[in-house]
């Protein structure tokens, strides 16, 4: 009786065993993947162009003359004497530089810097561009210097996703004893950076 017992224990204990070994050979693995997308690069876009319009410029010869566009597109004019003049011709094409931001992190500080800045020229006659102002989503205007960094924060709520950094800045006669400016264009250029 004992020895019956004992045997049908042993063959329980083997069809258990078999049947754990038999689950386990049918094992299955899903294999996953994990992957993150990295954008360090914002979407730029640059819907006006700095414009100081149409002046009458006259140089002096130790004295200079401004014309400035503020960030919200105003023309405005001075001079420090003698025969160095700025005067409105035709403000009607005056507009402040507008780069527009999109696709940054939300909340994240954007490091911007002006630079590579070219002079206004028109043949062997210039003024000299500096004095920069910017307005981040239109806050109050705020000095520049050109080639030093500063930060702005990224709010992907306005926009929504597209923030604005509108861009003034002022033209300066150079020096020549009650010399009268070439009629003509004067073309400049200036890089605007953004990074993280």
């Amino acid at each position: 009786m004992i020895m019956k017992n004992s045997k049908i224990f042993l063959l329980s204990a083997c069809a258990l065993s078999t049947y754990i070994f038999a689950e386990k050979t049918h094992a299955q693995t899903a294999n996953m993947t994990a992957s993150a997308t990295v954008q360090n690069t914002v979407t730029l876009a640059t819907p006006s162009q700095l414009n100081f319009g149409t002046i009458a410029a006259v140089r002096d010869a130790a004295l200079t003359a401004t014309a400035t566009v503020d960030t919200a597109g105003a023309l405005s004019v001075a001079t420090g004497g003698g025969t160095a003049v700025t005067a409105i011709v035709d403000n009607t094409a005056v507009t402040a530089a507008q780069v527009t931001v999109a696709d940054a992190a939300d909340g994240a500080a954007l490091n911007i810097v002006i630079n590579n800045v070219i002079d206004p020229i028109n043949g062997a006659e210039s003024f000299v561009l500096d004095n920069f102002t910017t307005s981040w989503n239109g806050a109050a205007s705020i000095a520049q210097v050109i080639a030093t960094p500063w930060s702005e924060t990224f709010d992907a709520t306005i926009g929504p996703n597209l923030n604005t950094l509108d861009i003034g800045a002022t033209i300066t006669t150079t020096l020549g004893a009650g010399t009268p400016y070439t009629d003509g264009v004067y073309n400049g250029t200036y890089d605007v950076v953004f990074s993280y």
